[in-house]
């Protein structure tokens, strides 16, 4: 797309789940908060090493103090010692040396690192001794309890005890021997209560850095979404439906939010956790490993379906909302013309018919998700069943230990967790890329030039001149406003001596097209306004007033001609400069929610309670201000409800004054306002255009009789201007528009 265009994108599903280019804009606001995103991104790393760490912890316990998992094998000369060792050099011994014997243990786990002839040899022999071992102290007190049993002291510290013979003991014994492994077990039992808590802590600190940097960024985003939209000149604002422009800087930024804080730190832990959870089983026991990952074929052949059909049912689920919140917003904002048409049940049959839609399809991601969970879940189950199946089968053989088993267990139950929250997360990971495609839509458009470097502080006169102005609101894209700001001439900005548009090459593109002479609603604009002068425009309903008064406030561009005010060409002066010396009242007032006094000072903190009040006073609003409760302080209801359309001009009269502007703009519009207010209002209409320069759209030509001058316009032409008793006498189009109103 053009990134001058001033159309959004429109709701469409972004056709990447991962797109790099959107992911490099999303990170750039992270920038500012690139320490917070380190310090998540470690407590991640730790909160993974603990994730991995338990299990081994259970195994080592299991393995090492509850069920015995060590072999020995003994040897009575150093020459059969040295010679097992070079036969065995990637073997995992515990070495003891004691009254020239030579005790090797070793965990039954690692029986694979040894050369299995070297084993069976060793067993024939019986050196390799059938029994796991305990290892427990060489005290008097365990030796005295051991005199009946046979044992083996391997060292000054240490004596190995088969299981078979500590099983034997008295209970009492036996839980006296075993003391070591009592308190070993305590100490572990310690140590994984302590990281159980770590982890909660560093959860805690994890979860918050990453919501503090996720918030600080996207308050960023949409501040910078928000600011950019106000810049954004007012055929962007046509173009554009509003309710999709408040929900770039609400819903799509929460979709990122949504992504930042939970979707992609979540799934950058599930991503640490399960290349863990392989590397660690992998070096627990490569062989049991491989064989438990028969099942994951199937789970990435699951998963990968599963991508596809959501993102088909969640692009029909995204159709349908906005379709559903399209048909409320259009519905609550027409009310008063649903009721009084009487079209409440033809309403509700529709919108029924929308919400059905909705409902089927939102049926259809739940029952999408109801089959995907369950797969996911037995694939869990049928993975510890390899488990059991083949490392019992291992168990039996004494080729791993219990511990191992469990370990196992544990950690492909923890392998599914992520895997199914990774597939929950394509989901989060459309609405953000979707999300930010639309956001950066909106922020890659060409806003209005409100640099201040232009002029400084620059106060008007009051004099404007329209020279030879041509308009349009049929261009292609905004190449024409940028010609325009470049100074090009006619025939580079792209028209013709015959006043055609043309792209600049003989063939058009989809987006370029011919615009004709008709499609110009000001034609050869020219006229002069002195300072202080006050004029009146004129004509039927699409003759070009509004358009003019959209000129001079820089509201759309003109596509040839030039304006100048006070003599300087109106593109040299900042739209910031422009805008704050001329003060407008439209039509159809517009007031903000909150109380009068704030829609009169406007946000101007240098206007002090007294000078609002002698402004109000000045303009009449104080003469049905004081009679409200709270005065100044009374509530303003959106958009002024509360309030006559007659007590909202005085209110932008007073707006006006505020602000004290050099040029005076009034859409006229008093024709349903009470008598009284109507006399309130041309008395503060005299006071607000004293001493300024007024322009005042006409539509009671008895009300424009005191202006200095009148410009009829028709079709977009300036067909006659004069004092209203010269246009009267001239008997033209002024003529018959008064005669009309007045006949």
């Amino acid at each position: 797309m053009d990134e001058k265009s001033y159309e959004l994108t429109t709701d469409t599903l972004q056709t990447k789940i991962y797109d790099n280019k959107l992911i490099v804009k999303l990170l750039r606001y992270l920038k500012p908060y690139k320490l917070l995103v380190a310090l998540s991104l470690m407590l991640l790393v730790v909160l993974t090493v603990i994730e991995l760490t338990l299990p081994l912890i259970l195994k080592t316990v299991i393995d090492e103090h509850i069920v015995p998992s060590r072999n020995m094998i003994v040897f009575d000369n150093r020459e059969d010692y040295e010679q097992f060792l070079n036969n065995n050099p990637e073997s995992k011994l515990d070495i003891y040396e004691y009254e020239d014997r030579y005790h090797l243990i070793f965990p039954t786990d690692s029986r694979h690192y040894f050369d299995s002839d070297d084993l069976e040899r060793l067993e024939e022999g019986q050196q390799l001794l059938p029994y796991n071992y305990y290892l427990i102290a060489n005290e008097p007190r365990n030796r005295e309890i051991l005199e009946n049993i046979e044992y083996s002291v391997i060292s000054d510290e240490q004596i190995a005890v088969s299981q078979r013979a500590v099983e034997a003991l008295e209970t009492d014994e036996r839980g006296i021997v075993r003391e070591q492994s009592r308190r070993a077990v305590f100490i572990f039992g310690l140590l994984f209560l302590a990281l159980v808590v770590g982890r909660l802590g560093f959860q805690f600190f994890q979860i918050y850095v990453t919501q503090l940097f996720a918030q600080r960024a996207m308050y960023d985003l949409r501040q910078d979404a928000f600011v950019h939209l106000e810049k954004m000149p007012l055929s962007f604002f046509d173009k554009n439906p509003i309710g999709r422009l408040v929900t770039r800087v609400t819903t799509d930024i929460r979709a990122l939010d949504e992504l930042l804080s939970q979707g992609l730190v979540r799934i950058m832990q599930d991503i640490f956790i399960l290349f863990g959870i392989v590397f660690v089983m992998l070096y627990l026991n490569w062989r049991l490993a491989l064989v438990t990952y028969t099942i994951v074929p199937f789970v990435l052949i699951l998963v990968k379906h599963f991508k596809i059909k959501t993102r088909i049912i969640y692009r029909e689920v995204r159709k349908r909302v906005a379709m559903l919140n399209a048909a409320l917003g259009e519905d609550v904002s027409g009310i008063k013309i649903v009721k009084l048409f009487n079209q409440y049940y033809h309403k509700c049959r529709q919108f029924g018919a929308i919400n059905q839609k909705y409902y089927e399809a939102s049926m259809a991601q739940l029952k999408l998700f109801a089959l995907f969970r369950p797969l996911i879940s037995i694939s869990r189950h049928i993975a510890v069943a390899i488990i059991l199946w083949y490392g019992g089968g291992q168990i039996l053989r004494n080729a791993i230990s219990l511990g191992m088993l469990m370990a196992f267990i544990r950690y492909m139950e923890r392998f599914f967790e992520p895997v199914n929250s990774l597939s929950e997360k394509f989901n989060v990971l459309q609405r953000a890329m979707s999300g930010a495609e639309r956001v950066f839509d909106l922020l890659e458009k060409n806003p209005e030039d409100y640099r201040d470097n232009l002029t400084a502080n620059t106060e008007f006169k009051g004099e404007i001149e329209f020279r030879n102005i041509w308009l349009t609101y049929k261009v292609a894209d905004d190449n024409l406003k940028i010609a325009q700001q470049q100074d090009m001439s006619i025939e580079d900005k792209g028209y013709s001596e015959n006043n055609e548009y043309y792209s600049g090459s003989s063939e058009k593109s989809n987006q370029d097209y011919k615009t004709e002479a008709d499609d110009f609603v000001l034609k050869d604009i020219s006229f002069k306004v002195n300072p202080g002068e006050k004029i009146a425009l004129v004509g039927h309903t699409g003759s070009g007033k509004t358009s003019i008064i959209n000129l001079i406030a820089q509201m759309y561009p003109y596509q040839r001609g030039e304006i100048l005010i006070d003599g300087k060409n109106i593109k040299q002066y900042s739209v910031k400069d422009i805008r704050r010396n001329i003060g407008i009242v439209q039509q159809d007032v517009f007031l903000f929610s909150g109380n009068i006094r704030d829609n009169i000072i406007f946000n101007n903190k240098e206007i002090s309670d007294e000078e609002m009040l002698r402004i109000a006073k000045y303009v009449n609003v104080d003469y049905f201000v004081s009679k409200l409760p709270h005065k100044y302080d009374e509530p303003v209801m959106e958009r002024g409800a509360t309030l006559s359309v007659g007590q909202r001009q005085l209110i932008a009269f007073a707006r006006v004054l505020a602000y004290n502007p050099s040029i005076f703009i009034l859409d006229e519009a008093t024709s349903n306002i009470d008598t009284e207010t109507e006399l309130l209002i041309q008395d503060a209409l005299k006071k607000v255009m004293a001493k300024r320069t007024s322009i005042i759209i006409a539509h009671r030509l008895s009300t424009i009789q005191h202006v200095d001058r009148i410009i009829v316009l028709h079709k977009g032409k300036i067909v006659e201007q004069g004092h209203h008793n010269e246009l009267i006498a001239n008997r033209n189009l002024y003529y018959d528009l008064y005669r009309l109103q007045y006949a």
